[in-house]
């Protein structure tokens, strides 16, 4: 993850610009989430990873129509290098950016897939400077704004995508509720079986739309004996050049 450009199968992500590099928790999220229809919104894109590996899943179902899939990121830099990384990519005239807060973003849309790796943070768990810089990045995207923006713009039978730390699962679940969502989807993340929950990723749907939850899911970055998982190679094989 160290080098400036992450080569994936299809597409490159440059992020020599970006607070935010390509990790873990973005690659599960963009492979994991469902897309019931090609409108797409990436809150908080970073490096544009997630919206570039929607795009990538769109197109090859053939569903790609072009500018249906929107990114917004406050980061100047970010959001630029996201431009670039789209633009860069096969699905180029396809995907855009919007450089701006959630909260001053516009659009009367509504969306078949919301998604976002929102910014959470233990400040006792890092150096003091990019704890300030997580609680910065924390402050500018409250997750009670992108619960509440999916309340409005979600479609009858779309869904919020996020992936967050287990220890914010109270938190999160709770921004649900109050804006009139409901978890539909779980997938509690391991980094090696056997070791305790330390991620999960959930997907959100309207109170008022018929989804029934389904039962949570396990997935295990790791095997017993400390290889990548077959069910993770399996989640990841369209996008990662190679797991070793």
């Amino acid at each position: 993850m160290a080098s400036d450009v992450f080569h994936f199968r299809q597409f490159d992500v440059a992020q020599d610009r970006c607070a935010m590099r390509v990790g873990t928790d973005g690659v599960l999220l963009g492979a994991w989430c469902n897309v019931p229809a090609p409108q797409v919104l990436d809150i908080g894109t970073g490096t544009g990873l997630i919206a570039l590996m929607v795009a990538q899943r769109l197109a090859a179902g053939g569903r790609l129509a072009e500018g249906c899939i929107e990114a917004v990121e406050i980061d100047a830099e970010a959001a630029a290098q996201a431009q670039e990384n789209f633009r860069r990519s096969p699905w180029g005239e396809r995907l855009e950016v919007r450089h701006c807060a959630l909260q001053d973003f516009q659009t009367d849309r509504q969306y078949g897939l919301i998604v976002s790796n929102p910014p959470f943070y233990n400040a006792t768990l890092k150096p003091e400077d990019e704890a300030r810089a997580a609680a910065r990045h924390k402050d500018a995207l409250p997750l009670d704004c992108i619960m509440k923006f999916a309340e409005k713009h979600l479609a009858d039978d779309g869904r919020l995508a996020l992936v967050y730390p287990m220890a914010y699962d109270s938190e999160v679940m709770t921004a649900a509720v109050l804006a009139h969502l409901k978890p539909v989807r779980v997938c509690n993340v391991l980094t090696k079986w056997g070791k305790p929950c330390k991620r999960r990723m959930a997907e959100f749907a309207l109170q008022a739309a018929s989804a029934v939850m389904m039962p949570t899911e396990t997935l295990s970055l790791r095997d017993e004996g400390g290889d990548y998982s077959e069910a993770y190679r399996m989640l990841t094989d369209a996008f990662y050049v190679s797991l070793k």
